[in-house]
Parts: structure tokens; sequence; C-alpha cells
């Protein structure tokens, strides 16, 4: 057992748990039970026996993190006096939140109050304990989908005008499809009774027509307004979910394929749509035209409508019974569709990377395993839906078989005329016709609560914070780091305790190895994400007080890895300012040396540049997204690696055109060539998320510390790279 300073033990009473967690490895990384509890003064580790194997006093801890390991991780403290204890074992199913854990203990042996997200994303569904589909996602079996179909009509509401003349359409209809048989009856009663003449038969052929042709005109009349209503339903779908995924934070964005958040836009919102213009109208119309039916069937006799309804409750069982299984197979389908999608996203995005490897045949057999995957779960689902759509069929034809006997018998013995026969007959036709093809509306309905669940689930989702404070703010540029912690995973923090001030105007760059922390103080500048602790002021406001919108507007970016829209490169350029003229981008594509190689193109700025800019090259891209920057003419200025993907010329050209641009506008720089950093006014030296060291670049050359090893380490590359050409 490993022990720390143990605080003398007592007849006290055991003090109140602060955390109290349980992992799932033992400490020879074996599936195991092993519970961790920290209190106000230790962290102990025990058995489910309660027979401790670690216990540490929380006033000899220094630090306390999350060290990952194969499917796996564990968590070690670092004792004041320089000691490391492993203290507990896990699997990557609770290494998140073990995470928090260790931050938790950081935090009490720091003395600080205790500051944790403990909440678990659920793998198991809480009331029937089926796997999820998704962590935190909503349950296939146990969501409540008629509150679903409920949320989706919501969307009904500024369609309210249509929607009650569709519902008056639906039940004219009704009442005009009732009324055909019982002119079959009066003309079979007329033929057998011989009391029907020309002219009546004439008569009621002619109200025949005419409530065929209203039948038709309601039926088109119907039709075109069930597909205006459920289009617009679909793109009102659509676009409040596209809208809530723009909306929502970066996290969820480095958790979820582009693949997977596609499918909730597209085949998501395909599924509700053919639902509401296949199955909802079916539905609606059949079920009128069963009751109208049952109500006038118990008008003929009751006894013959009794006895040929028999099957309905069986029709009904069999429904209720394939519903859920059915409903959870076309969920786990679109599951599977999304991550072909995925998939398929992934490796078409990647082709160039695909075909320099020769990595075709190793894509098609994730592709070709995923799309046997989705195969299978469809197979399956329909498989099952043909079951029961066999067995409603059987049921179905009971009704005739009964008719038939019971009708027949009914007829022979007077109690009902040929005539009346034939009008249940016809009657029966339009109940058990449709009530067959309602486990189809079922597998509409149940793959269009699948989607529409996943849509839901986004838009439930909690969007980016600030975006309705009402605090706006006219940057002047003064920025402020304040003791800011930050880390994706929050027990190993990327930043730590980092501290700096920023006056406006300045031009500050940030130098340091890889993975020392220089693209993460960027990401906190932009705001895309939250620092863990300690602030960021910006004017002297706290970052988080001010409309994120508003403040991001005053906010230019050139990332390392220029994104170009498919579109012209005037329409680039113009990005972040869409109404600017065309003399306007040309200015800033010329302080951005861009204009020379734009009018050499034969379509000039109206040269399409093609998918992410594939029709330029790479320092073409940096040099348009420069210009989309300048343009936005914003009061900070990011720079991350902007001349990572040019040559020396035209670096020299972007340079001097930054040189001009960073004037009167707070810039921070992030540079691959440390030389390009020259003219900044000062330069942060990070290494492992801390300040090392801050200066111009003579001072920190004269300094000869970090910063000067990192530029004779790069001159020696250069060099080397040199000689070899």
């Amino acid at each position: 057992m490993q022990t720390a300073s143990l605080t003398p033990g007592g007849a006290s009473a055991p003090e109140i748990p602060l955390i109290d967690v349980t992992s799932d490895l033992d400490e020879d990384g074996l599936y195991g039970v092993r519970r961790l509890v920290v209190t106000a003064t230790e962290v102990t580790v025990s058995t489910p026996t309660g027979v401790p194997t670690c216990r540490i006093a929380l006033s000899d801890i220094a630090k306390a993190r999350h060290d990952p390991l194969v499917s796996g991780g564990r968590m070690i403290v670092t004792l004041k006096n320089g000691v490391i204890i492993p203290v507990v074992n896990y699997s990557l199913a609770v290494s998140e939140k073990f995470s928090e854990v260790a931050r938790g203990i950081e935090q009490l042996s720091q003395g600080e109050e205790l500051s944790i997200d403990m909440h678990e994303e659920l793998k198991r569904c809480p009331k029937c304990d089926r796997l999820l589909p998704e962590k935190d996602g909503p349950c296939p079996v146990c969501v409540n989908r008629s509150k679903t179909l409920w949320r989706i009509f919501g969307f009904l509401k500024p369609y309210s005008r249509a929607t009650t003349m569709l519902v008056a359409g639906s039940v004219c209809t009704t009442a005009l499809n009732l009324i055909p048989p019982y002119i079959q009856k009066q003309l079979v009663d007329g033929f057998t009774e011989k009391t029907l003449g020309t002219n009546g038969l004439l008569q009621w052929m002619a109200l025949w027509l005419g409530i065929a042709l209203a039948g038709s005109g309601l039926q088109i009349f119907n039709g075109r307004l069930m597909t205006y209503l459920a289009t617009h339903i679909s793109k009102d779908l659509r676009a409040s979910t596209y809208r809530a995924i723009e909306y929502l934070s970066m996290k969820y964005f480095d958790r979820k394929p582009v693949g997977a958040i596609a499918s909730r836009v597209t085949q998501d919102t395909d599924r509700v749509w053919h639902f509401l213009v296949d199955g909802f109208p079916f539905f609606i119309t059949n079920s009128l035209m069963a009751l109208g039916v049952i109500g006038f069937l118990f008008s003929i006799d009751a006894v013959l409508a009794a006895a040929i309804l028999v099957p309905i409750p069986f029709i009904l069982l069999i429904s209720v019974r394939y519903w859920k299984p059915i409903s959870n197979m076309f969920f786990k389908v679109s599951q599977r569709m999304a991550r072909l999608h995925m998939q398929l996203n992934e490796s078409l995005s990647g082709i160039r990377v695909v075909k320099a490897f020769v990595s075709e045949d190793r894509e098609f057999k994730r592709f070709d395993e995923r799309n046997k995957a989705w195969q299978q779960a469809a197979m399956q689902a329909d498989q099952k839906w043909y079951t029961a759509f066999g067995m409603m069929t059987f049921a179905a034809s009971l009704g005739a078989l009964i008719n038939w006997t019971v009708g027949g018998m009914f007829v022979l013995q007077g109690r009902l005329t040929l005539g009346e026969f034939i009008m249940v007959n016809s009657l029966l036709i339009m109940v058990y016709g449709p009530m067959q093809w309602f486990a189809q509306v079922n597998n509409w309905f149940s793959r269009a609560m699948a989607g529409a669940e996943r849509i839901f689930e986004v838009m439930d989702m909690t969007p980016e914070s600030n975006r309705e404070l009402e605090r706006t703010l006219d940057i002047r540029g003064d920025v402020t780091f304040d003791a800011v912690r930050f880390g994706y995973d929050k027990s190993n923090p990327v930043l730590k305790n980092m501290s700096f001030d920023v006056k406006a105007g300045e031009m500050i760059g940030f130098v340091g190895r890889s993975g020392a922390g220089k693209s993460s103080t960027i990401n906190l500048i932009c705001r895309f994400y939250e620092p863990d602790g300690g602030r960021i002021l910006v004017d002297g406001v706290p970052l988080n007080e001010i409309n994120i919108a508003n403040y991001r507007s005053q906010i230019g970016i050139v990332l390392q890895e220029p994104f170009l829209f498919n579109g012209t490169i005037a329409e680039n350029i113009a990005y972040g300012k869409p109404d600017a003229s065309l003399e306007e981008i040309m200015v800033a594509a010329r302080a951005a040396n861009a204009h020379d190689f734009i009018v050499s193109k034969p379509d000039g700025y109206d040269s399409i540049v093609g998918e992410r800019g594939v029709q330029l090259s790479g320092g073409e891209k940096q040099r348009i997204s420069i210009a989309r920057a300048i343009l936005h003419n914003p009061r900070i200025l990011i720079l991350d690696e902007a001349t990572s993907s040019v040559d020396v010329e035209t670096e020299r050209q972007i340079q001097e055109a930054i040189g001009r641009l960073v004037e009167g506008r707070t810039t921070f720089a992030i540079a691959h060539r440390l030389s390009t950093l020259r003219n900044a006014d000062r330069l942060i030296v990070l290494e492992r998320g801390e300040i090392v060291e801050m200066g111009t670049h003579e001072e920190l050359m004269k300094r000869r510390g970090v910063f000067c090893n990192l530029v004779e380490t790069q001159r020696a590359v250069t060099e080397i790279i040199g000689v070899g050409n």
C-alpha cells in the first residue's frame, strides 16, 4: 500500500467525502473495482471489502494528473518531495471522469475551492439499461415518440392556415369515399328487384362521376398542400439543425466526425420529410376512412360489423408487438449509415493522402466493412418488417372470409339484401386494404422518429456561451492573461498559470517547440475554448462578459492551413465583409501581395478556387487568406503560421504587407521561421505551457536562453538542408 505522511488514526468521526468514484481496474491492470475517496485531508483508494491500497495526505500532494495508457489510464500524484505515486488504474471508459478527479485533487491540495465537472456521459439507458447508440444520446427504445411527433408538428405553427385547409380536405375526402359503396348498393338492389330504370341508372352514374371528379380534385389539392407543408417543415428542420450545429462549441466538433454531423442535417431530415409526404397523409386519410366505414357498417348490421372487425385487434396486436423491435432496428440502420457517411467523407477528403500511400485497397476494405455492417442491419430490419407485414396480411384476409361466411348466410336468410352485402364488401376493402399497410407506415414512422430524435438532440445541446449577452465592446486591443490555465484533458493542462499584458497596437510573437501551447493560446484569444482557470480580459473587460459574436467580429485570423470555400477568389476575400466592393477587395489583395497572381489568371478575381481551394497553390491560398483578414479590418489580428506555406520570396512580400497591416492593431503571431518575428514588439517563449522568456528578438538572443537555442537549432537544420541540396 502506497502511503505518504498518513494522518493519525483515531476514534474521530469519518470525514465527509468530497469526491467518491469507482474505477474498473485493479493494481495489476486487470478488471476489478477500486473505490477512490477524497476528503478534506486525504486521498484513499480501497478494495470492495474496504481494504486500503493507497492513502495519501492532501497536504503532501504537489500535483495530480491523468496518465494516458493503451486503452485506459492511471492517476499519478507527485508529492512535494518529488516522489511520484501511481494511485489507481482505470479503463478508457472512465478516463474522462478520473481526469476531472485528478484536477479536483490538485485543487484541494493547493487550498483552492473544489470546482470540477463530474457529469458522466451516459453509455446505457437509465430506464432499460440498453447500450445507447451515442453517449448521452436518446434511447431508441424508451424515447417518447408521441412527444417527438408533437414537437415536429410544432413546426406547423407558421403554416396554420394551410394545416386547417388540409384537415378540412381530408374530412371531405373521407366523406366522398363513403358514397360510391352506397351507390353500388342502390344499383345492385335496383337490378335484383327490377325497380331501377334507365333514367335512374344514368342519374346514379352522373352522381358517381361527379363524386369521382370531386374526389380526384380533392386528392390533388390535398397532395399538393401536404407536399407544401412537408417540404416547408423539412426545410425548417434542416435550417434549425444546421443553425444549432453552427452555434455549438468547438468541443462538440472535436468529438464528432464531420460525416456524422452532416448526416443529421441531410439523412435524418430526409427521413422526416419522407414520413410527412408519404406516411402521415396515408395514416390520417385512412384512419378517418376506417372510423367512417366502421360507423357505416354498424348502421347496416351490428352483428355482421362486429364479426368482420374481429381480426382488427389481432392486426393492432401484431403492430404493437413488432413496433419497438422494428423501430430499434431502423435506429441501428441509421447509426450504421451515419458511420458509412463518416468513412466516405473522411476517405474522399483525404484522397491525396490515400493515393500518395497507395492505400486505395485499405480504404475500400474499411468502407466495405461499414457497408456490410449497414447491409446486415438493414436486412434484419426489413426482414422483421416483412414478417410482421405477412402476418398482418393474413389477419386482414380473415375479414373478407368472415364477411363472405356470415354476410352470405345473412343474404340467404333474407336479413341482408344483395346490395347491402356488396356495399359491406366494398367498405371492408376500404378498411382492411389500408390497414395491411399500416406496418409500412410504422416503418416510415420509426425511421422518421429515429431521425427526429437525433435532430432534436442537437437542437437541445447548449450552444456557445454568451451569445445572448447584450454587452458589446468597441475593441481597442488591450489583452490580459491573468493566471490562465487550460487543457483539453483537464488534469493535464496545456497552459499553466499563464499571465501577460499586451497593449493595443503591439505585435506579440509566440515561440516554442511543438506542443508548447502556442496554438492553444491563440484558440483562447479567439475564444474557441474557455479557460479552465484564471481570466482573459480585453480592454479590461473579462472576455466571458462580452457578446461572443461582437467580439469575434473584431478579430481577423489567418490559419496555418488556409481554408477557402468553393467560389470565386473575390468571394473568398470578401468572406468576412460580403458587401465589400471590388475596389476594396483589390486593395486588400494588393496589401497581401496577391493582386498580381490573381489578375494573371484568365478570369481574374472571378476565378473559381475549387473545393478547399484546390485550384490554387499553397502560397496563393495563404495570400488569399491574408487578404481576407485584411479586408475584415480587425482590431486584433491572429497570424497562426501565416507564412508556413510559401516560398522565401513570397514570404518576404507577405512580411512587407504584414508590416503595414499590423500598424494600429494588436497582433499575435506564430511563425515557423523564427527570423520572421524580428519585427515583433515582444516575443513570448513557451515551454510546456509556461512562459519561460519574454522580450524583443535582440534581448532574447543576448540572453542566450531557450529562444537563442531554438534559433540556433533552426539555423543549423536550415544549413544541413542547404548542404543536402
